[in-house]
This record gives structure tokens, C-alpha cells and sequence, in this order.
């Protein structure tokens, strides 16, 4: 009965390890962007080289954290980086 238990668990963790997805790319989204929190943390989280994809939502509209975010010069070989901005 035990033993069984333990068997499920090591599924679950192999399921869930970080390595394979850091090689890949992650997919960020942000949501509240354009808040006092949110904002900054996307600029941060545009600079990190492991993050492939970077979404962004917000109730409102995010005008000012798009013309922020073009503003950041990331090499384009190395990352490449895909931004939505979804206004609902």
C-alpha cells in the first residue's frame, strides 16, 4: 500500500521538474501589467534570457507598459520574445 503511494510521487515530481522546460523556454504571463506591481515586473521578466514568451494582461488598456517594454533592447538571436496584450 505504501510502496504504491511512493511509485506515484516520483511520477508526479518527474512530471514537474524545471530542467527540461529551462532548455525550451518558459511562457511568463503577467496579469495586472499595467499596475504599480505589474509593470516592473514585466520589465524585469523581459530581461531574463530564460523566459521564450511574455504575455501580459491587464482589465485596462497597457499602452504605456507596451511603448516601456519596446523601449528594452534584448538580442534577438539568443531570445526571442512574444508579447500579447489582451484588454478585457
Amino acid at each position: 500500500m505504501f510502496a504504491f503511494k511512493l511509485a506515484n510521487v516520483g511520477v508526479a515530481k518527474r512530471t514537474f521538474s524545471s530542467s527540461a522546460t529551462v532548455a525550451n523556454g518558459v511562457k511568463v504571463a503577467v496579469l495586472g501589467a499595467a499596475g504599480g506591481i505589474g509593470q516592473p515586473l514585466s520589465l524585469l521578466l523581459k530581461h531574463n534570457k530564460s523566459i521564450s514568451h511574455l504575455s501580459l494582461y491587464d482589465i485596462v488598456n497597457t499602452p504605456g507598459v507596451a511603448a516601456d517594454i519596446s523601449h528594452i533592447n534584448t538580442a534577438s538571436k539568443k531570445k526571442r520574445l512574444f508579447i500579447k496584450f489582451i484588454n478585457f
